[in-house]
Order: structure tokens, then sequence, then C-alpha cells
């Protein structure tokens, strides 16, 4: 019986490398997938959404497969592609914030003829700040003081129309409250469509800005 030479084995052996493994077929990777998903926990949803719209979802499943996401399906991406806030739309979103998990922030819904949002600042004494919506805006605003607590209106309000650039991104206002007591609120607003990003910045940026407003008008509180 002849022996293989070493050259007839390698060459053969040449022969077996250079053929190519068989080729999975596509549906075994998407049961690999499906199979890991299922493990980890996920189930499947089927959802039917315009064809414009496939990009936009594929964002959101991703996000929503983050447990700091459950229950919260106001994401960044989602509320900054023209889709406005409703007062309990924001409402769940807000809960979502580690503030509120934290109870740096009390959070509230206020249902009414003109429901609205009230967020207790804990770190600041407890501070009201209430959102609202108002046809395409989200006004943010807290009380800043009642004009029976001003010792002079007039000067107070020069001060005030004066003031327009030590307060960036809010403003003051007055208005008569349903009881006839008539205050000088502070507010911020933004669109409807803002990102929740956004709407923290202006719930922060008021709460600083009610400070530094305290201070500069103290000496004309009685």
């Amino acid at each position: 019986m002849k022996s293989r030479s070493p050259t007839a084995k390698s060459e053969s052996l040449k022969g077996e490398r250079a053929k190519p493994s068989a080729k999975k077929p596509s549906s075994f990777y998407m049961k690999q997938m499906r199979a890991g998903l299922a493990a980890a926990g996920y189930v499947k949803h089927e959802t039917w959404v315009l064809p414009e719209n496939r990009s936009l979802l594929k964002q959101m499943e991703q996000q929503l497969r983050q447990p700091i996401l459950a229950g919260s399906f106001m994401s960044e991406n989602y509320m900054s592609a023209g889709n406005n806030w409703t007062i309990d739309s924001l409402f769940n979103a807000l809960k979502a914030l580690d503030e509120v998990a934290s109870q740096e922030i009390t959070l509230s819904l206020i249902q009414s003829s003109e429901p609205s949002i009230k967020l207790e600042m804990n770190e600041f004494g407890g501070l009201p700040i209430h959102i609202a919506l108002a046809g395409q805006q989200i006004i943010v605003d807290t009380v800043l003081v009642d004009i029976d607590s001003i010792s002079d209106v007039r000067a107070f309000n020069d001060a005030v129309l004066r003031s327009r650039e030590m307060f960036p991104l809010s403003s003051i206002g007055i208005e008569s409250m349903p009881n006839g007591q008539t205050v000088y609120n502070m507010f911020g607003a933004l669109s409807a469509d803002s990102s929740l990003t956004n709407v923290v910045t202006e719930v922060k940026t008021l709460v600083d800005n009610v400070q530094r407003a305290s201070e500069a008008f103290e000496h004309f509180f009685k």
C-alpha cells in the first residue's frame, strides 16, 4: 500500500482549508438575537407606524431597553420631533427625574379647569413652582411677592422695569389671584415641544432668578 507523500498531504490540507464554511441563514442570527433579548427579560410588541417614522421608532426602542426609562415614554428624541407635551405626559416624564426620586423635588398634578403641575423645591424651603400649558407654550412661574408686601409700589415697579438684563430667561408680571390678591409673578415660557432637558433647565433657571430677585429687591419688601 502506497503512503501519501508529504506534498500530497499538504495539498490536501490546503484544499480542506480552502473550502468555504457553510453559511448560516439570516434567520439563524435573528433567532439568536430574539433568544438573547428574551433571556434578558425583554418582551416583543408589534407596532404599526408610518414609513417615515421607522427611524424614530428604532431610536425609542433602544432607549426603552434601558431600565431608567421604564415607565417614562418621553425620550429626548421623541419630544424634539415636533410632538407637543400634554400636562399628563409632562408630569409622567418629570416623575422619572432623579431629583424627584431623591425627594429634592415634590411633584403633584393639580386637576382643575386649567390643570397644572406643582413642583415644591425642597432644597429651597419648599418654593412652589407651577407649570402650565397655554396653547403652544409651556409657562413656568412662581409668586415673587404680593403687592401688599411692597413698601413703595411705584418705586418697585420702576426697579422691575429696569431689571430685564438681571434675570435671563425670566420675566416679572402682575397677576390677580382667584382670592382677589394681587401678586408679582416671576415666570418663563418655552415651546410646548421643547425637550425635557429644556423644561428642567427653565425650572432651575427660574429658581435661581427668584433667589437673585429676592436679594435685589429686598429693600422694597416690608
